[in-house]
């Protein structure tokens, strides 16, 4: 049934784009990692944001096919470079700060959910100013004919370095029809539209919510978005239409104790670093369950309106290694010998709700089994009048339990963005995730939101958002949290 609703829906884009091809062409962050512009091209093309942007970060379509064609405009593919090289061509720098502010039944820093009895605790506010990340931008644009590159490297406060891209692009074909090839890091897909980076901060819980993560349980922690993988891309755009397919090194799983749960993470290396020299970098260990299995990943869109109206399918085959047991063979959650807990204890009344016993997990066949999922997603928008763009996007997902039976999931969002002018975009989302659909464990949002683009590198976001977490047939979490991003970048 996937399988069939894929490619039916990729046959819809696809028919579509062959038919057209003749036609013309309360959290206050002041922080986060998907709204920014690339001032870099501003400079080099000395052109102004506008040309390539709806609301940053949005792109219209003449954004998304500079992108697609690698930094350049697509009628420029297999022609020199009319500038000189300039380094300041290729390099733009972001700086973000952050104050948060969060009224939660699970406060800031708790290691796991403060649940007695399936009864959400007391509410609590939390609040803090920070600065969040630094990011950089070097080697970004095109090079010679048909070559381009993008580096995206953020540093956080505690010395830790992101690699979001980094990653070679080969460009080859016409204004209208042309190939497209990238190899190396980058995001999961190129959106537009309804798919593109949101308006607000944070995007739809079907993207980035797990179905779980505790450490009470067996753990489920893909995520469609925030999981940067290390892989080769082959597609074409034939006029409105674009299609992508990937071969990914897919994403793992680590027990971090800080969090008191499993976190997910790309594989960005491999197991091995030189000869013979095992590193357990950000790479799948050769021991584990799923280590010799790559991801696929597949995505088209059909542009509808060159501000922002089409139609998107993004479809994700993974697998990942997720742990039954400690390495003793104690099941998540149960006792061994001992009266020491696999994983976390259940609830208490008091801080820290929980702590945690043996978390020694090895990923092996004889303690996991290999999690073999999809994701298929739907996104579509089209602008009504010149100021309105209604946005929608729907996704189904289905996961492996450990004795081989499958569970699905399905999330929905529907977003509505009102540009009162180059400088302000309001709007309103309602979100709606379900990630297992044999528990009662569905969850919604109601996000709304303003965008401040001051088209000089300054930017202000600013949402609202009331989430609700369904916990049993009677109880709720509830979180508010009310967010503002202030954005620096030249």
């Amino acid at each position: 049934m996937l399988k069939r609703l894929l490619f039916s829906l990729l046959g819809v884009i696809v028919l579509a784009g062959l038919a057209g091809m003749d036609s013309s062409p309360l959290t206050v962050i002041l922080g986060g990692s998907d709204a920014y512009a690339m001032p870099m091209f501003s400079r080099k093309l000395d052109v102004p944001c506008e040309t390539c942007h709806t609301t940053i970060p949005r792109l219209n379509q003449t954004g998304y096919k500079f992108r697609a064609a690698g930094f350049r405009f697509p009628d420029q593919i297999g022609k020199p470079d009319a500038k000189k090289f300039e380094l300041g061509d290729t390099f733009s720098a972001r700086g973000q700060a952050r104050y948060d502010t969060q009224v939660t039944n699970q406060p800031n820093g708790a290691a796991v959910a403060n649940v007695l009895g399936g009864v959400p605790g007391p509410r609590t506010t939390t609040n803090a100013f920070s600065f969040m990340e630094f990011t950089l931008y070097p080697l970004t644009g095109s090079w010679g004919k048909y070559l381009s590159s993008m580096s995206e490297l953020s540093f956080s406060p505690e010395d830790f370095i992101e690699v979001e891209n980094a990653y070679v692009r080969f460009n080859y074909g016409s204004e209208n029809r042309f190939f497209s090839a990238r190899a190396g890091i980058f995001h999961p897909w190129e959106g537009f539209g309804s798919s593109d980076r949101p308006f607000s901060n944070g995007r739809s819980l079907f993207q980035t919510s797990p179905i779980s993560a505790g450490g009470r349980g067996v753990p489920y922690v893909f995520q469609p978005w925030g999981l940067d993988e290390a892989g080769l891309e082959v597609g074409g755009d034939f006029n409105k239409l674009s299609v992508r397919a990937a071969i990914l090194g897919g994403t793992f799983m680590r027990w971090e104790e800080g969090a008191m749960a499993f976190l997910p993470f790309p594989a960005q290396t491999g197991p091995w670093k030189g000869a013979n020299q095992a590193t357990s970098s950000l790479g799948k260990p050769f021991d584990t369950i799923a280590h010799n299995t790559p991801d696929f990943s597949a995505n088209a869109t059909y542009i509808l309106h060159s501000d922002g109206g089409g139609v998107s399918v993004v479809y994700y085959r993974g697998n990942i290694a997720t742990p039954t047991a400690c390495t003793d063979g104690t099941l998540i959650g149960q006792t061994d010998a001992f009266g020491v807990v696999c994983g976390v204890t259940a609830s208490t009344l008091t801080v820290p709700f929980g702590t945690a016993g043996r978390t020694d997990f090895d990923f092996s066949s004889s303690t996991a089994f290999r999690n073999n999922f999809d994701r298929v997603a739907l996104y579509g928008s089209y602008p009504v009048g010149k100021h309105f763009l209604p946005m929608f996007g729907f996704q189904f997902g289905r996961d492996t339990n450990p004795n081989g039976t499958k569970f699905d999931s399905k999330g929905i969002f529907a977003d509505g963005a009102y540009s009162i002018n180059q400088y302000v975009t309001a709007g309103m989302r309602y979100d709606w995730f379900h990630p297992n659909t044999t528990k009662l464990n569905s969850q919604w949002a109601i996000t709304p939101y303003v965008n401040i683009p001051l088209q000089n590198g300054i930017q202000f976001i600013a949402e609202y958002q009331h989430r609700d977490s369904q916990l049993n047939a009677t109880n709720n979490r509830k979180n508010d949290t009310f967010q503002i991003r202030f954005i620096f970048i030249k």
